[in-house]
């Protein structure tokens, strides 16, 4: 008897071409390629140290080219959380991305603050440590922890964004502009090894 499938009858989804080709490229994600291993993680750790060194490499050349400020220290914990738990919520590209950028809002907002309260606390010189400054950074990273949580966008790599933003380097548009570059350019770059 033939399986051959009226007009009218249910196709189950399963027996679907588009089905079967979505999970035949399915099989070939890192995820379930490491999952069939037996020693995965070496895998891993090979994995994880080829990807972050080849996505901070990428934006380190990118920056060198360009000659722009792409480089920041929080981008190498953000590449190993994404490269190492690709499937956390702390690496969605949403969280990556909102929470960098909140960082640096909420440093840079501290900081303005703090100034126009205390215009001659030497603030907006990043080489100055007094309490002033000290207040300034416990505003920008208490502040950052709440919004990560009330957004729901949980990147701990962030806090040091906003505490390097409170800190002020983060001093124009174009330094503001080359951190959110980086992350995007190292989310794509997950995104890509990856294939989310």
């Amino acid at each position: 008897m033939a399986n051959n499938v009226g007009p009218y009858e249910k196709v189950r989804p399963q027996q679907s071409l588009l089905f079967r080709v979505v999970a035949f490229f399915s099989r070939l994600q890192m995820v379930y390629v490491i999952n069939r291993l037996e020693n995965a993680r070496v895998v891993i750790i090979i994995f994880v140290l080829t990807a972050a060194t080849a996505a901070l490499g990428i934006i380190t050349v990118a920056a060198y080219l360009a000659k722009l400020p792409l480089l920041f220290s929080p981008l190498a914990p953000s590449a190993f959380i994404l490269f190492y738990t690709a499937m956390a919520v702390t690496a969605s590209p949403r969280s990556v991305l909102l929470s960098h950028g909140l960082g640096v809002a909420i440093g840079i907002l501290s900081l303005r603050l703090c100034v126009l309260l205390w215009p001659h606390s030497g603030l907006l010189d990043p080489q100055v440590m007094n309490w002033h400054r000290i207040v300034v950074i416990a505003i920008s990273t208490g502040a950052m922890a709440v919004l990560m949580i009330l957004m729901r966008c949980i990147h701990p790599p962030a806090a040091a964004t906003a505490l390097i933003a409170a800190l002020g380097y983060f001093a124009t548009p174009i330094q503001i502009l080359g951190l959110l570059a980086a992350v995007v350019f190292l989310i794509l770059e997950a995104l890509f090894l990856y294939g989310y």
